[in-house]
Parts: structure tokens; C-alpha cells; sequence
């Protein structure tokens, strides 16, 4: 019990400052599951919902670069690896370890650095909270691009059906002129 004690001491976090609560207090004011479920009354609505995702989405690429910044001081531009930044043809941007020498990129990089004899101790726990944060961040990041994407698609067809009703609308109108 007591050399556990003493390892959580050596272990210490002290370079790393994970992202706080109220780093995304801004992000949370529009992110709430309610607007998700609930019953959408047509096309504007989803457009509506869509916007408040990717404003999301930005201000999560924000926190990220908050990340990334940390990243590139003492004592992390030390290590043989370098968290990056990987923006996807879809739009949107995912952290990534990349491997300074030969540009490997994954989180077996990662992993490789950690058991490292050559990687200081008192780092550890730093390098496990920068992979905690990596992760979240990759994850919040992948489902609001999902969530927006599908209501993007959502309000299109949402058009398409009240543009298709309208049109049979008129026809009846057009009918009815006639008789």
C-alpha cells in the first residue's frame, strides 16, 4: 500500500492542464440532448439544429487547438513524438500522435512512447491525461460532425417532402378552378 502512495506521488500531472468544465460551458448552452430528441416540425427546424451543431463543432476545434498548444511547449517538444492535428476530407479535424522521425502516426505511437524506458516517469501521468483528453475530444468531434451531417440530410429530404406536398396542394387548387 505504501509504494502505491509513493508512485502516485512520483506520478504526479504537472505539465499537462486538462480542458475544465467551463472551458466547454459555452458549447454545452446549445448541446443538449433535448434538441436532438423532439419532434422536428419541418425543414427550417433541422437547418436550425445542423447550425447549432457545427457552431459546436467549432468551438470544439478551438478546445482542441487549446490542446494542441500545450503540446508543443516544455517538456512535450522534448518527446520523439507530437500530437498533430488531422483534418478529414469531410470536414473535419481529429487529434492524432505522429512519430517525429518516420511520421507513424496512431495510438500505438502512443503507446510505444509510454512503455518507453527513455520516457521520463514524471511524464506519465501528463501523457495519460493528453491521450484521455485526445480521445474525448476525437469522440465529442466525431459525433456532433455526425449529428450535423444527418441533420443536414434530415432538413433536405424534410424540403423535398413539403416541396413534393405543396406541389400536389397546387394541383388540387389547379383542379379545382377548373370544375
Amino acid at each position: 500500500m505504501g509504494q502505491t502512495t509513493a508512485d502516485q506521488e512520483v506520478l504526479q500531472q504537472t505539465a499537462f492542464r486538462p480542458l475544465q468544465q467551463d472551458a466547454f460551458q459555452g458549447l454545452q448552452h446549445g448541446a443538449s440532448l433535448k434538441g436532438l430528441l423532439k419532434p422536428f416540425k419541418g425543414k427550417g427546424e433541422l437547418d436550425q439544429f445542423a447550425d447549432q451543431c457545427r457552431t459546436i463543432e467549432v468551438g470544439l476545434k478551438a478546445l482542441a487547438q487549446e490542446v494542441l498548444e500545450q503540446t508543443r511547449r516544455y517538456p512535450f517538444q522534448l518527446l520523439p513524438v507530437r500530437m498533430t492535428e488531422q483534418n478529414t476530407q469531410a470536414g473535419t479535424m481529429f487529434l492524432r500522435w505522429q512519430q517525429v522521425t518516420d511520421r507513424r502516426m496512431g495510438v500505438a505511437v502512443w503507446a510505444d512512447m509510454v512503455s518507453s524506458p527513455k520516457t521520463p516517469q514524471t511524464l506519465l501521468q501528463d501523457l495519460l491525461a493528453l491521450e484521455q483528453q485526445r480521445i474525448t475530444l476525437n469522440m465529442q468531434m466525431s459525433l456532433i460532425h455526425s449529428i450535423a451531417k444527418q441533420a443536414s440530410e434530415c432538413a433536405e429530404k424534410m424540403g423535398q417532402a413539403e416541396a413534393n406536398y405543396l406541389a400536389r396542394l397546387q394541383q388540387f387548387t389547379n383542379q379545382s378552378r377548373h370544375q
